[in-house]
């Protein structure tokens, strides 16, 4: 008997931080309708520098539950050019990109293995793409050293057309808030591979600047935690953002940031 295919796919690149263990738990906990519900998590791995990945996987393997199916691709070498790889972003090199192609579901979600899920995301999200070719769902200034909620993301990712960069990108919707109908949109799907920038960033702008021509669903509601890291060269207007929402932020240094120190 063939098995049901899954409703959804996660895709996770990860250099195996241990804030790896935290998304993945936060996909175990998704839930979604109806008896077909099974997710696939595809985990990538980038480059493993502290020898973490095989103590990660055992601590939280076992607490994968049924209706989720765990697919870990470790290649042995990175396909990124800041790890010796031939592909510009820096960010992964081809991962997403090829997980997307290798996901068991026509729904992709992404996620950094530095941000996580509320329990409702996947869902939502599902419901929000019906008829469309991809959603998005809005995000949480977060702390990735502890789990604190700061403040919703009323800045930047906030969807085709509005916020921070409206005029200069026509929007922006951050990778961990997106979901795509893979099929639809198959010509976007190597643009993850590519960087916008010298620094090896800003592929997510390049598929945003697909996407924000496609038919889109939103969900509405804040439902991805996205860790802050004070390296960013957006921390400081995020900082000033949160302070006219009356946050005031007091968060530290990111542990285990991806990111060089300013002026390092």
């Amino acid at each position: 008997m063939i098995a049901a295919r899954h409703a959804v796919a996660v895709v996770i690149v990860t250099t195996c931080r241990a804030s790896l263990a935290r998304a993945l738990r936060s996909v175990f906990r998704q839930r979604l309708e109806g008896a077909g519900g099974r997710i696939q998590v595809l985990v990538g791995v980038d480059c493993d520098p502290h020898q973490r990945l095989h103590g990660l996987l055992a601590s939280v393997a076992p607490e994968c539950p049924p209706h989720v199916t765990l697919s870990v691709i470790n290649l042995g070498y990175s396909t990124s050019q800041r790890h010796g790889g031939p592909h510009a972003s820096f960010y992964g090199g081809s991962l997403r990109s090829a997980l997307t192609l290798l996901a068991d579901a026509r729904v992709v979600v992404y996620l950094d293995d530095d941000d996580w899920l509320k329990e409702e995301h996947c869902a939502r999200i599902l419901r929000a793409i019906e008829g469309r070719k991809w959603a998005f769902s809005y995000s949480i200034y977060a702390d990735g050293n502890t789990g604190r909620e700061w403040c919703v993301d009323e800045l930047e990712s906030v969807g085709v057309g509005r916020g921070l960069y409206a005029q200069a990108l026509g929007g922006f919707v951050r990778p961990s808030g997106l979901a795509i109908d893979k099929l639809q949109l198959l010509h976007v799907v190597h643009l993850w591979s590519c960087a916008a920038f010298a620094s090896g960033d800003g592929e997510d702008r390049l598929v945003f600047e697909q996407l924000r021509r496609e038919p889109h669903g939103c969900t509405g509601v804040a439902t991805v935690c996205c860790a802050l890291d004070p390296n960013d060269a957006l921390h400081a207007r995020r900082v000033e953002f949160m302070r006219s929402r009356g946050v005031e932020y007091t968060g530290e240094a990111k542990i285990e940031s991806s990111r060089a120190a300013p002026g390092g």
